[in-house]
């Protein structure tokens, strides 16, 4: 995936975990709005329609996508960001929170948790 792929999915994953919460789903259209500017839109949508498709995204009405509010699906998002958008550590923990009670990174094998996940 090219580096331009790579940051732009990296924007949405990040900008989807700084809003998740059950009461806040988003839409493709929505979060494509919020992460990117005008001239990423149209990657954009292509990546965002392939990142509410990973395992650590839930759809929870029709179009309608939220991060769960486990620590497992956290945790791969967490090492996600770390390992191929250069996120730190504190700055993960701090954004999920059931990540960061159960452990954060300390708590997680990287190989295990990462197993099966494909980067974009």
């Amino acid at each position: 995936m090219s580096d331009n792929r790579s940051s732009v999915f990296c924007d949405l994953l990040f900008k989807m975990i700084r809003r998740h919460g059950w009461g806040n789903p988003i839409t493709i259209k929505g979060l494509t709005d919020l992460a990117l500017d005008d001239s990423q839109q149209g990657i954009g949508q292509q990546l965002a329609e392939d990142l509410v498709a990973r395992p650590y995204i839930k759809e929870v009405q029709q179009g309608q996508y939220v991060v769960p509010n486990d620590p497992d699906s956290q945790a791969q998002i967490a090492f996600v960001l770390r390992e191929n958008c250069g996120y730190s550590e504190l700055r993960l923990e701090a954004t999920l929170s059931r990540f960061e009670q159960a452990g954060g990174f300390d708590a997680y094998e990287q190989d295990e948790v990462l197993d099966g996940l494909s980067w974009p």
